[in-house]
């Protein structure tokens, strides 16, 4: 276990290309020039997405990538190095795989690569925990320990890149649905949004980047003035009784309030991921779905319904293959897109409400 009372340096990974710019003006560099040679570190440091080693952070490394004298001293105050160790790599059976990453506090963070036959999505955290204790979630019955910080964010898909190396599809999608609330961490997930979607850096596509949210209302604006990224936000119960008795969000947010802000706040021409976990004769009736139907309706908006995984209460099951089929059916007579979710690392505790932020055995070996 690391000690509790080393404070690593600040991560180069915390930093966005305008943060590092700052940090290189306050080193004594003209503005325009503080620019420049921000993009160079960048470019140096993670443009190789994919590496047995990082790219080597000395001297001599930002010489040969154009840095100057002047500068190279406050870049090498910077820490390159990933700040997160392996604690546990567990492959489930559908080669999805969940890692259990160690932060220098001794702190654990899951992150889930999620193979696909098109493309690889990555699982990313935004806190050690949530506060927001959904009562499906695993997350939310740990509670909330601490915030990520931007490298930390950062670290998890560099973890994750050298992880899956060279296999394909290549990892292309990140979704911000691991452990945590991302709005109530804006501040850092923005910022390592802005990393990974700098062209000089990471250069994954905005667009190919989802952040998912209870529906924190109050943060919208912030959200879509601070980073490129798609907006998801969890659903999960067709009115405001069943989802505030899964979802506390909604005592402060109701879904009309939560529909009233999406209405004035989506920009115009972006589109909304609406997450509905299912659950057996719970919220999965097909009168469930039209109402559901009600509520997105003015919205460019996607409906992902997911079935739910084991989870902290015994008493929310999955729907029936017959129940989750008519509901889908219902949904999609309205209409709306629909995409059914099937569990990915359900087997490892990587599926979705699955991450605990703990080592332990793969479910099916603790069944058995």
């Amino acid at each position: 276990m690391p000690s509790t009372d080393h404070v690593p340096r600040t991560s180069l990974a915390s930093h966005d290309a305008t943060s590092l710019a700052a940090w290189l003006e306050r080193a004594g560099g003209a503005a325009p020039t503080a620019r420049a040679t921000a993009g160079k570190a960048l470019k140096h440091a993670f443009s190789t997405r994919i590496a047995e080693e990082a790219p080597p952070w000395d001297d001599a490394a930002l010489t040969a990538a154009g840095v100057g004298a002047w500068a190279r001293p406050a870049l090498l105050a910077l820490d390159a190095s990933i700040s997160l160790s392996t604690a546990e790599d567990a492959p489930s059976a559908d080669e999805t795989v969940r890692l259990a990453l160690r932060a220098y506090d001794g702190a654990l963070v899951e992150t889930v690569i999620i193979p696909g036959p098109l493309r690889t999505t990555l699982c990313v955290s935004s806190q050690v925990g949530c506060a927001r204790a959904c009562t499906f979630c695993e997350t939310g019955r740990h509670g909330l320990d601490r915030q990520l910080t931007a490298g930390e964010i950062v670290d998890q898909v560099r973890v994750a890149l050298a992880r899956w190396g060279d296999r394909a599809p290549a990892i292309s999608n990140l979704v911000f649905m691991g452990m945590g609330e991302p709005f109530d961490n804006l501040g850092e997930v923005a910022r390592a949004i802005r990393l990974l979607t700098d062209p000089r850096a990471f250069a994954f596509a905005p667009k190919r980047v989802t952040v998912s949210t209870v529906g924190v209302i109050d943060k919208l604006d912030a959200f879509f003035s601070s980073c490129r990224a798609e907006l998801a936000v969890s659903l999960n119960a067709p009115d405001d009784a069943r989802r505030e008795a899964i979802m506390p969000v909604n005592r402060r947010a109701p879904l009309a309030a939560l529909r009233a802000a999406l209405l004035e706040k989506l920009p115009r021409g972006r589109r909304v991921l609406f997450e509905y976990v299912v659950f057996d004769r719970f919220n999965d009736a097909p009168e469930d779905a039209d109402l559901v139907a009600v509520f997105v309706q003015g919205m460019r908006a996607r409906v992902n319904v997911i079935p739910c995984n084991p989870g902290p209460d015994p008493a929310l099951r999955p729907p029936t293959a017959a129940r989750l089929d008519a509901f889908v059916a219902r949904l999609s007579a309205h209409h709306v897109t629909t995409l059914v979710r099937r569990p990915r690392g359900r087997d490892v505790g990587g599926a979705c409400g699955q991450l605990a932020g703990a080592l332990r055995e793969p479910l099916s070996l603790v069944r058995r």
